[in-house]
C-alpha cells in the first residue's frame, strides 16, 4: 500500500486574462513539506509548478492509472478555475487560452474519468481554485445567490473525497478594480495555509487520537477559513468512502505523550491512565527509535496497573506489536481471570447487513463504531472462493469481485435458510458458513480493537427473518466466537439510536431500506422509553432491485443499438457496478452518464456503451418498486391503529433510502411533515450497542419495549388457525388459549403450532412445532379442555406447552407436553405437514374451545 501525492500549483499564466497567483509556489512548497514528512504524512510527493496543460495531463493520467487498489492518492490543485459557457469547470494551466478552454485547459470531467478508471479506492482531492480564494469588492456578483454545490459537481464518484476552498461561483476575473486576491506573495493562501498548519502542528487532530482524518482536516480548514475570510466557506463532498480515511499523523502527539507518560501510569484517575495507554498505541509505531523506547518503557509500567482491564490491554498491546517476551516478573500478573472479567463487561451491537456489516459498543458516554483492521467503519458482507482455493472475507473479497463474480457470495444473509451454496475446486460454501466467516472477521477485528476476549453481542436482523433464518444466524455467530445475547429487529435498533439523542415525546416511523431488505417500525418515544407499536417489512425488496432495473434498462438500450450484450459474468458485473454508481449519482443529480468502454463486440466491432440516464426515467421505470415500499408503511400504520398525520417524525435510514422519490412517498402515506436523515449509516449497530449496554446495566438512559412481529397459533381441524399469541405483542409475555377433542374417547391430541400472519391464508403460516398430547382421559367429544400456552421471552425464544386440564389425580402432575422451538422442532413439524400434503390437509384433531370461565356447567 503506497501513499502518493500530486501537487499542481500554477502562479503565472501566458493569457493575460488570468491574473497571477503569487503564492502558488509557496503553496506547493509548504504542502509538500508536511505531506512528505515521515512523521506527518509519509507521502511520496510530486510537485508541478507553472506547468503546461500537456505536461499536467500526462502527470494526472499516470498518477491515477499507476495506482494499486490499496493506494491512498491525494491530488492538490492550486490554480485558477474557469467555467465555460456551458457551466463546465476547467482547471487553468500556464498555457491555457481563455477562448479555448476545451482544448487548452484540463476539464474537471476528464480528471473525474481518470479517477473513476483508477484502481485506487481511496482518493482525496483538495481544490484551491482561484475564485475560491478571492472575494468580490463592492458586492458585485454574477449571481444573486450562492449555489450549495460548485466545483464538486463533476467530481462525484466512487471512493473519493473532495475538499474545496469555497462555495462561491463568481467569476474570478472581472477587472483589477473589482477583484483582489486573499493571498499574498509571502504566505500560502488562506485555504492552503489552514491545510498546511492543520497537518504541520497537529491542530487538525480534533479527537486527539494521534491521527488526522479527511473529516477532521475539513473541519479544521472550515473553521480557519471562515474566521479569516468573510463570505468564503469551504465544502466537503464524500462519496462511497467506507471507514475513516486517515491522511496523516499528529506530530505533536509524540511530544505530548513523552511528557505525560512518566506520571500517567500512576495517575489516580482511571480515565487518564486509559487515555495515556491508548495514546501509546500510536507512539509504538513512531519512526523515531527514542520515542519507541520511551513508549515501551511506559507500556511496561501500565502492566502493573491495579485495574485488570488496563493491565490486560497493556500486555495485549505488547504482543500485538511483536515486542517479544515481557521482561521481568510482570508476565505472571493478570492472567485468564482478568481477561474473562474484561470480556464479561463488554457487549457489542452487530449490524449484519446485506451489503455491509458493522460493530459498535457503548463506552459509558456514547455508542462508538469499532473500525476493522483496515480502518473502515464497516466491512463488506462478502465472501469469495479464490482460484487457488483460499477463502476471502470482507474487503479482500470486494477487491476481487469484478474478476471473480461467480464465486463471490453477496447478500449472504438473505440466503440463510434457502439451501444456497457454491463450490470451487473442492471448496464448498453455503449461506451459514459464509455468515460464520463474516461474523468471525468482525469478531477478530473487535478483539483486536479491545486487546482481549469479547463474546457477548446483540445481533440485528430484518423484521421478517423467519425462525430457521434466525437459528442459522445464531448458530453461525456461535461458531464465529460470539454469544448472542439477543436478536433485534434492525429498524427497532435504529429507533433506539435515535431515542438516545432526542428527548422529545413523539411518534416516529423508521423506514430502513438497505441493499436487500426493507424494514419499517413505528414506535412511541417518551420519558426514556421506546415502545415499538408495529414492525413490518419486505424481505425481498432492497436497493439491489433498483440496480437490477438499471441493468435491464442498460441491456435494452444496447439492444436498441443492435447489440445484444452477452450474459457472461464479466459483463454482468460491469453492468451491475455501473448501475449501482448511476443510482447513487441520480440521488443528487438530474442525470448520470454511464460509460463502459469495450463492453462487448457489436456488428461494427468493439462496442462502447455510452448513455445518459435521467432521474425522471429512472423513477418512472421503478414505480412498481416504489409502490412495494408504500405497502409496509401503510401496514405499519394499520397494525398500530394510527391514522396518517399522527406521525411526528419519519426517519429514513439505510443506503438505498437516499433515493429522492422515497421521501415524498413516505410523507404522503404518513402525513408527517418532518423527515430525518441524520442517522449515521452505522446507526443500526449503534442502536444495538445501546441495547447491549442496557442489558449489561451500563446504559440507563433508555428502555426499549420490543414486540414480536408474527403471531403464533395452533392448527384446528379442517385447516383453520386459532390465534394464541397476537402480532405486535410486547415481549416478554405468556398467553394461553384453549382447544378440545373432536371425537368421543379421543386418546391423543396432535397440536401443530405455526407462526405468521394468522389473519391471512393458512398456507402462509410457518410451522414451529408438533406437540402430541397422549393419554387423554376418555370423554365425549368437546368435553376435554386442553390449554395451549405460548411463552415468549425477551430474546423472542418461543416455549410451547399443551396441558390437559383436570387430568391430575391424587395430587400428581397434570398430563402435559412442552417444547422450546428450535431447528429440531421445526423440521419435525415440516415433515408432519409434508406427510399430509400441506397445512390445509393436516389432521389437526382438535377444535376451538372457550376458556374455563366461559364454559357452560357440566350436566
Amino acid at each position: 500500500m503506497a501513499k502518493r501525492a500530486l501537487i499542481i500549483a500554477n502562479g503565472t499564466y501566458d493569457d493575460e486574462h488570468f491574473s497571477t497567483l503569487p503564492a502558488a509556489a509557496a503553496d506547493a512548497a509548504a504542502l509538500e513539506a508536511v505531506l512528505a514528512d515521515p512523521a506527518i504524512g509519509g507521502f511520496e510527493v510530486t510537485s508541478l509548478v507553472d506547468v503546461s496543460q500537456r505536461a499536467a495531463m500526462r502527470s494526472l493520467e499516470g498518477f491515477f492509472a499507476s495506482a494499486g487498489p490499496d493506494d491512498l492518492l491525494l491530488l492538490h490543485l492550486s490554480v485558477h478555475g474557469w467555467k465555460d459557457l456551458y457551466n463546465r469547470l476547467h482547471f487553468v494551466m500556464r498555457d491555457t487560452e481563455r477562448a479555448y478552454p476545451g482544448a487548452t485547459a484540463i476539464a474537471a470531467e476528464m480528471v473525474s474519468d481518470w479517477m473513476t478508471r483508477s484502481r485506487s479506492k481511496r482518493i482525496v482531492v483538495t481544490l484551491d481554485c482561484c475564485y475560491s480564494g478571492a472575494f468580490v469588492v463592492g458586492g458585485a456578483r454574477r449571481s444573486t445567490t450562492t449555489p450549495e454545490v460548485d466545483v464538486t459537481e463533476p467530481m462525484n464518484g466512487s471512493g473519493r473525497a473532495v475538499i474545496t476552498a469555497s462555495t462561491s461561483l463568481q467569476y474570478a476575473h472581472e477587472s483589477d478594480e473589482q477583484i483582489r486576491s486573499s493571498r499574498n506573495a509571502a504566505s500560502p493562501s488562506v485555504f492552503t495555509k489552514a491545510f498546511v498548519n492543520g497537518l504541520g502542528d497537529g491542530s487538525a487532530d480534533r479527537d486527539g487520537d494521534g491521527r488526522i482524518s479527511v473529516h477532521e482536516l475539513f473541519q479544521h480548514i472550515h473553521e480557519q477559513v471562515k474566521e479569516a475570510v468573510e463570505g468564503q466557506t469551504p465544502t466537503l463532498s464524500v462519496d462511497n468512502i467506507q471507514g475513516v480515511l486517515y491522511l496523516a499523523r499528529n506530530p505533536r502527539q509524540g511530544r505530548r505523550r513523552s511528557e505525560a507518560d512518566a506520571g500517567a501510569a500512576h495517575d489516580a484517575n482511571v480515565w487518564r491512565r486509559v487515555g495515556a495507554l491508548f495514546a501509546l498505541e500510536t507512539e509504538l509505531g513512531s519512526v523515531h527509535e527514542d520515542k519507541r523506547e520511551r513508549a515501551e518503557a511506559a507500556l511496561l509500567r501500565f502492566m502493573e496497573d491495579p485495574d485488570p482491564q488496563i493491565a490486560d490491554r497493556a500486555r495485549a498491546l505488547w504482543h500485538e506489536r511483536g515486542l517479544g517476551e515481557i521482561p521481568g516478573p510482570r508476565r505472571a500478573q493478570g492472567g485468564h481471570g482478568s481477561r474473562q472479567r474484561a470480556a464479561d463487561k463488554i457487549a457489542v451491537g452487530i449490524d449484519f447487513g446485506t451489503t455491509n456489516s458493522s460493530v459498535a459498543y457503548y463506552d459509558g458516554e456514547d455508542a462508538r463504531i469499532i473500525p476493522n483492521r483496515e480502518g473502515y467503519r464497516s466491512t463488506p458482507s462478502l465472501v469469495a472462493i479464490a482460484g487457488d482455493g483460499s477463502v476471502l472475507v470482507g474487503n479482500p473479497a470486494l477487491r476481487q469481485m469484478i474478476a471473480n463474480p461467480d464465486y463471490t457470495a453477496r447478500s449472504v444473509k438473505l440466503k440463510l435458510g434457502t439451501g444456497w451454496s457454491i463450490e470451487r475446486g473442492g471448496v464448498e460454501l453455503n449461506a451459514r458458513k459464509a455468515t460464520e466467516l463474516i461474523l468471525a472477521q468482525l469478531h477478530r477485528d473487535t478483539e483486536d480493537y479491545f486487546g482481549h476476549e469479547v463474546k457477548n453481542a446483540i445481533v440485528t436482523v430484518p423484521t421478517d427473518f423467519d425462525r430457521v433464518q434466525q437459528l442459522e444466524l445464531v448458530e453461525a455467530a456461535s461458531e464465529a466466537g460470539w454469544e448472542v445475547m439477543r436478536l433485534y429487529n434492525e429498524p427497532t435498533a435504529a429507533v433506539m439510536a435515535l431515542g438516545m439523542r432526542q428527548d422529545l415525546e413523539r411518534t416516529v416511523l423508521v423506514f430502513d431500506l438497505g441493499g436487500g431488505t426493507l424494514d419499517v417500525t413505528l414506535a412511541e418515544i417518551g420519558d426514556g422509553v421506546v415502545e415499538v407499536k408495529a414492525t413490518t417489512g419486505d424481505g425481498g425488496l432492497g436497493g439491489d432491485d433498483w440496480d437490477r432495473w438499471l441493468v435491464a434498462h442498460f441491456r435494452g438500450l444496447a439492444r436498441s443499438e443492435g447489440v445484444d450484450l452477452p450474459a457472461n459474468a464479466e459483463v454482468a458485473q460491469r453492468l451491475w457496478e455501473a448501475a449501482e454508481k448511476a443510482k447513487i449519482e441520480l440521488s443528487s443529480a438530474a442525470s448520470a452518464r454511464v460509460l463502459l468502454p469495450y463492453l462487448a463486440t457489436g456488428p461494427a466491432g468493439p462496442y462502447h456503451f455510452d448513455r445518459t440516464v435521467t432521474r425522471s426515467e429512472f423513477e418512472r421505470g421503478t414505480l412498481g418498486l416504489l409502490d412495494r415500499c408504500r405497502r409496509p408503511v401503510q401496514r405499519a400504520l394499520d397494525d398500530a391503529g394510527i391514522e396518517p398525520g399522527v406521525i411526528d417524525q419519519v426517519i429514513l435510514t439505510g443506503g438505498a433510502s437516499r433515493m429522492p422519490a422515497l421521501e415524498p412517498m413516505v410523507r404522503s402515506v404518513t402525513g408527517s411533515p418532518k423527515v430525518y436523515r441524520g442517522l449515521i449509516p452505522e446507526g443500526i449497530a449503534t442502536g444495538a450497542a445501546l441495547v447491549a449496554g442496557t442489558l449489561l446495566g451500563s446504559y440507563k438512559d433508555g428502555l426499549l419495549l420490543d414486540t414480536n412481529l408474527a403471531g403464533v397459533g395452533v392448527l384446528l381441524h379442517y385447516g383453520v388457525l386459532k390465534p394464541v399469541l397476537a402480532e405486535h405483542t410486547i415481549v416478554p409475555t405468556k398467553v394461553s388459549s384453549y382447544v378440545t377433542t373432536i371425537e368421543d374417547g379421543q386418546p391423543t391430541a396432535a397440536l401443530l403450532f405455526v407462526e405468521g400472519d394468522l389473519k391471512g391464508p393458512a398456507e402462509n403460516a410457518r410451522p414451529l412445532a408438533l406437540l402430541e398430547l397422549t393419554g387423554l382421559v376418555p370423554r365425549p367429544q368437546g368435553v376435554p379442555l386442553i390449554e395451549v400456552s405460548v411463552d415468549i421471552d425477551a430474546n423472542k425464544h418461543l416455549h410451547l406447552t399443551a396441558t390437559e386440564l383436570d387430568s391430575a389425580s391424587d395430587g400428581g402432575p397434570p398430563n402435559e407436553v412442552h417444547a422450546s422451538v428450535d431447528r429440531r422442532t421445526i423440521e419435525r413439524a415440516e415433515a408432519y405437514l409434508r406427510s399430509h400434503g400441506g397445512l390445509r390437509n393436516a389432521p389437526g384433531a382438535v377444535a376451538s374451545a372457550p376458556a374455563p370461565e366461559h364454559r357452560p356447567p357440566a350436566r
